[in-house]
């Protein structure tokens, strides 16, 4: 099968290269030159300043090698976003790397890789990994998501349980969720409707907004639809409570995209704590980010941990992300935020 080989940073790349087993490419023109002069920048800078080198980044003679599957058409508008914030954290680990990317159709057997990252939604197929000597690294799922113990299995998902319980803290009275129709919506409503306060949920946009007055509401939708719900409970009058959105919530969109009145009663929940500000700013000029994007921050840090497994270094500590993986499992922490005109964290 026709390989393309895809250099994501121009010369930045060196010895490090990207197969491709679909030509999906990536226009980044726009984008080489300010890394390349950002880039000698900063070597400049290390030159004349030794104390400024971040011994995290940077390692001698470290490779990394792994398989990256990706079902296109689910992700191909998130494939860029994916790859280049990969990619950006490898440049500044300053190691020689080669990933190779395939179709989520391709034959497991078939990659030569033994290190796996598979952005995944399908858990019966992952229920199947235990099948393959290879070790595989999903950051699409939690553990929790599945009744049994993987041995090869590597999970980044988010806690979501946990972000509802933190919610459930402040719930004392009749509580109602707004959710779209897709998975991660579903998962959160399974958790939610646990609490003893739950009446009903509403699926966007058949809503009651007159039930949501006096009291709590989650928000289980994306960022316009929620934007869309804030700003409509607040043309009607509505008085909630408090106003609870997971993870989904947490970017700067949800600023731009309200009135500061509709984000009064707004509580956001969010578990990428310090990220490694240095690589979202490259990753930015590359139109990523691992700031407010969950699924690259997680997919970087389950990069952390095959260099990690491949270098013979911490098998816990994800040094470059501050972070620990326990029994298969990223742990993450999670904190509340007010929005006003940035997050501000509940204390």
């Amino acid at each position: 099968m026709k390989k393309i080989f895809f250099l994501i940073v121009g010369t930045l790349l060196l010895a490090q290269t990207l197969d491709f087993e679909s030509p999906i490419l990536v226009d980044i023109n726009n984008t080489e030159k300010n890394i390349s002069a950002d880039m000698e920048k900063k070597e400049k800078n290390i030159t004349e300043n030794i104390e400024i080198f971040n011994e995290n980044f940077y390692s001698q003679n470290s490779k990394v090698s792994f398989a990256l599957i990706v079902d296109k058409q689910k992700f191909f508008k998130y494939l860029p976003s994916i790859v280049n914030s990969i990619n950006v954290y490898l440049i500044q680990k300053g190691v020689d790397f080669n990933i190779s990317l395939y179709n989520n159709d391709i034959n497991i057997s078939a990659i030569p890789q033994n290190y796996i990252i598979d952005i995944e939604t399908n858990k019966s197929k992952i229920l199947t990994f235990g099948d393959y000597n290879k070790t595989f690294f999903i950051p699409t799922f939690n553990k929790n998501d599945f009744n049994q113990t993987f041995e090869n299995v590597y999970f980044g998902g988010l806690n979501f349980k946990d972000q509802i319980n933190l919610f459930n803290n402040f719930i004392n009275d009749r509580l109602f969720t707004i959710s779209q129709n897709n998975q991660i919506s579903k998962k959160l409503l399974y958790y939610e409707t646990k609490n003893p306060f739950f009446v009903r949920n509403f699926y966007f946009p058949d809503i009651n907004y007159n039930d949501l007055n006096n009291s709590f509401t989650i928000l289980n939708t994306d960022i316009s639809k929620s934007a869309q719900v804030l700003s409509t409970i607040t043309s009607k009058e509505i008085e909630p409570f408090l106003v609870f959105s997971p993870q989904l919530c947490y970017s700067p969109a949800i600023i731009f995209l309200t009135q500061k009145k509709d984000r009064e009663k707004l509580i956001i929940a969010n578990s990428i704590i310090n990220p490694p500000l240095e690589i979202n700013d490259y990753a930015t000029l590359l139109n990523s980010d691992i700031k407010y994007n969950w699924l690259n921050y997680a997919t970087d840090i389950l990069v952390n941990k095959i260099y990690n497994m491949q270098n013979a270094e911490d098998m816990f500590y994800m040094n470059d992300f501050h972070i620990y993986i326990f029994e298969n499992q990223i742990n993450y922490k999670t904190k509340l935020y007010k929005v006003d005109t940035s997050f501000k964290e509940v204390k």
